[in-house]
């Protein structure tokens, strides 16, 4: 509930010194809370179902345009996934290895450097009309940015987006983007990842337009990709206070 995390919904309510908290109590009672929760609904059951997302499509669609309407982000971006538990039956059940919940419904966001959440997607699965199928991730990308191209904003993303042809487009659409490549991506410049390194060296290859695919070789192979900053090698001092030489675009 928010940012303040307790074990139970009924912790909320407690009276106990250590968990006492008025601000809920004060506005409502738990049981008039939790019967409002059962009965939480966003949709009319006797309206046909057009999709699977159709009894929650009006809340995020509502919460979409609220956001585009009564805010506009600053200039960088940043796009991930994130899972939200669900242990019982669903058509669009998600597996995401490495979460904190492996099984659940899949959300794709937009948000500010800060955190702030500008758009939220459900993803229906593979049989999703708007987001599945063939070339999925990019379809996932331009959805999320589709009021916020051709004002030149900074767009962050990992390497289960990034691609140079999804680059290219963007940039195109004065959109710019940096971020980790996979290797396997079609479209990679070969040249860049086949060539051995060794800790501390860079190899970058460049395209008429800018875009720049960067390997450095730190513990391991860092693979990136950028419409914004080149590979130019720069001192940056770390969380522990270690000088330490990378690429800008790292």
């Amino acid at each position: 509930m928010g940012t303040i995390k307790m074990n139970r919904i009924n912790d909320y309510w407690k009276t106990h010194y250590l968990f006492n908290l008025p601000a809920f109590s004060n506005n409502m009672s738990r049981n008039r809370f939790l019967l409002i929760l059962r009965a939480l609904h966003f949709n009319d059951n006797s309206a046909p179902e057009q999709n699977r997302l159709s009894k929650i499509s009006p809340l995020m669609n509502f919460f979409n345009s609220k956001m585009s309407e009564l805010y506009y982000p600053g200039r960088e971006l940043a796009i991930d996934e994130s899972m939200v538990l669900w242990r019982g039956r669903l058509r669009f059940r998600q597996y995401v290895q490495g979460k904190r919940h492996k099984f659940g419904t899949k959300l794709y966001v937009l948000a500010e450097s800060n955190g702030l959440v500008q758009k939220i997607l459900v993803y229906g699965g593979s049989a999703d009309p708007n987001l599945g199928g063939n070339k999925h991730t990019e379809k996932v990308v331009h959805s999320l940015l589709e009021d916020k191209k051709g004002v030149g904003h900074s767009v962050y993303m990992d390497s289960f987006y990034n691609s140079v042809a999804l680059s290219e487009k963007l940039l195109q659409e004065k959109t710019y983007t940096t971020g980790t490549l996979r290797t396997n991506k079609v479209g990679n410049p070969e040249e860049v990842i086949s060539k051995k390194l060794k800790k501390g060296e860079c190899i970058s290859q460049y395209t008429n337009d800018g875009l720049c695919v960067s390997k450095w070789k730190d513990k391991r192979d860092v693979l990136t990709i950028s419409t914004e900053f080149d590979s130019e090698m720069v001192n940056v001092i770390s969380k522990r206070g270690i000088d330490k030489r990378k690429p800008k675009l790292v």
